[in-house]
């Protein structure tokens, strides 16, 4: 298996535990009066720090991985309304989540370039 196939399925298993497993769980298993916090952790905590471990893994190989915060992005706006029940506003973060994404990404691009020894 070559490390582009196993960085895609890595991103794809970290993708489903973010964006369908853990919002289950959470569900689940948090009574009601500390759900506002655990929905506030998963959405400024656990994703962003995901979109950003996304933008990062893509970056070294950009040319085929390109598509990883995009996916972050698109599965947040379709698993997250279907676990948690009636909060399809909250899909919009889907969007800031690919541009955390991108932006990590392209700061790990220039930034090895600008770091990188001369020949």
């Amino acid at each position: 298996m070559n490390a582009t196939v196993r960085a895609s399925l890595i991103a794809v298993a970290a993708i489903a535990t973010a964006c369908w497993a853990v919002p289950a769980l959470l569900v689940g298993a948090v009574p009601p009066d500390a759900g506002m916090f655990t929905i506030m952790a998963l959405l400024y905590a656990l994703l962003p720090i995901t979109a950003v471990a996304l933008g990062l893994l893509a970056a070294g190989s950009a040319r085929t991985l390109f598509w990883l915060p995009a996916a972050l992005g698109a599965a947040f706006a379709l698993l997250f309304p279907l676990t948690v029940e009636g909060s399809q506003d909250v899909a919009f973060y889907g969007i800031f989540y690919t541009a955390i994404g991108y932006v990590a990404m392209g700061l790990h691009v220039s930034m090895a370039k600008r770091c990188r020894p001369p020949r």
